[in-house]
């Protein structure tokens, strides 16, 4: 998506600058057009139109809206009139070109309409005109959505793990059966403030009611009937929030040399992913894994090529695996697996071949030499808890290091 964005600007100037951004940001390939009387073909295949406002381009606006094209307005006139016009249509946004950062922000909206296509939101309405009015600004924005009248049925949908991903709820707060005031808080019962943002919708200007809602753990609140900017504002931000929070517990669950996840993730993915298998009654095995002779690795050839090693060695692992299978980097050189519906006959059964993969791909260093690498790796049975299993697959592991190296080990 995206592919192709046409810009209709008579400031060449700005239009070239904005077409070296676009491309740069989105990676779309850009027509500029310096014809503000430009007529687009029926036929023209643009993803995203950024067109000048002026009284020539007025038709051409009118006719890419009504057809539900992505539009992103500009102008120069920062006045009510100006404002007033633009809301008229139906377009993404619009930015004000009379600064330098102008170029800056129709960039970011570009790259926010592309990352939305992989945002779904959830609404919850009693009324179906309004739910149609919220839809209808979402597309705009080219955000997924899923609308619900009853909020006992969003709630159902939420806590179903085969349910689609929600990145923001959307709740009215009058609404038969169970108001908007229980959902938030049975919401918050399972998710995050900054996990799953919650906007309310009231019609209530009641500033009791609406620290009630924020005090429940409401991230934002909107009066009704409320502006289409205002509303698109709040959910720009709510679901910046959340991406924001999904960076940093990826940077604090990723080990950055490795690209692995970590200790941490494992712990916190790993635990549920074994709590659900168990409940399951399904295998789940465990592998502790240990580059062997790490040590020399460093000392003869360096730190460097310390770093070389632990990458080639997790990438090499990583291909032996399934997708479903969690693998971390545990700490210095050592590596553990969750292998989730794997019996321990089949566990070890990988886990050899994993140990093969590694002892048959060299890692080339400097001159061309290759520096070959082996691992050890100790294998759990399914135990009563992770922590029961990672401590038995650590000490399997041990005993493979002390039986020889370059082997997989389970007394089983």
């Amino acid at each position: 998506m995206f592919q192709k964005t046409l810009v209709i600007d008579n400031d060449t100037r700005f239009s070239h600058g904005l077409g070296m951004c676009m491309e740069s940001a989105i990676n779309t390939q850009t027509t500029i057009v310096n014809d503000l009387a430009y007529q687009v073909d029926d036929s023209s295949t643009y993803d995203l139109y950024i067109i000048r406002l002026d009284d020539r381009t007025h038709e051409t606006i009118m006719r890419l809206s009504n057809d539900d094209k992505f539009i992103i307005l500009m102008t120069n006139h920062d006045t009510e009139k100006t404002r007033e016009k633009i809301l008229s249509y139906s377009i993404t946004d619009y930015v004000i070109t009379n600064s330098m950062m102008s170029k800056r922000y129709i960039c970011e909206i570009s790259q926010r309409l592309k990352s939305n296509s992989k945002k779904t939101v959830l609404c919850v309405d009693d009324s179906k005109l309004v739910l149609s009015q919220i839809s209808m600004l979402l597309e705009t924005q080219n955000l997924n959505y899923i609308q619900f009248n009853d909020a006992r049925e969003a709630l159902k949908y939420l806590d179903d793990p085969k349910s689609k991903k929600i990145d923001l709820v959307v709740t009215d707060y009058e609404m038969p059966h169970m108001n908007g005031y229980e959902l938030v808080k049975k919401i918050r019962d399972k998710h995050s403030l900054e996990e799953l943002p919650l906007l309310v919708l009231s019609g209530s200007e009641d500033t009791y009611m609406i620290s009630r809602f924020l005090k429940v753990g409401a991230n934002d609140y909107i009066t009704k009937p409320f502006i289409k900017e205002e509303f698109l504002g709040r959910v720009k931000n709510a679901l910046s929030l959340g991406e924001m929070f999904e960076k940093i517990k990826n940077m604090a669950m990723t080990d950055h040399l490795t690209g692995l996840h970590n200790r941490v993730y494992f712990y916190d993915a790993g635990t549920k992913v074994f709590d659900m298998t168990k409940r399951a009654s399904n295998p789940v095995s465990i592998a502790m894994i240990d580059i062997d002779n790490f040590k020399i690795i460093n000392d003869t050839y360096g730190h460097e090529i310390g770093d070389q090693a632990l990458i080639h060695v997790s990438q090499t692992i990583k291909e032996s695996l399934r997708t479903s299978d969690i693998l971390v980097r545990f700490g210095g050189e050592e590596f553990v697996i969750l292998l989730p519906n794997c019996n321990h006959e089949q566990a070890v059964n990988v886990m050899e071949k994993v140990c093969s993969n590694v002892a048959n791909s060299s890692l080339i260093i400097e001159d061309e030499r290759e520096l070959n690498i082996t691992i050890s790796i100790g294998v759990s049975p399914m135990k009563d808890s992770i922590d029961d299993m990672v401590d038995q697959a650590d000490k399997f592991m041990y005993v493979a290091k002390k039986s020889g190296k370059n082997r997989v080990y389970t007394d089983i």
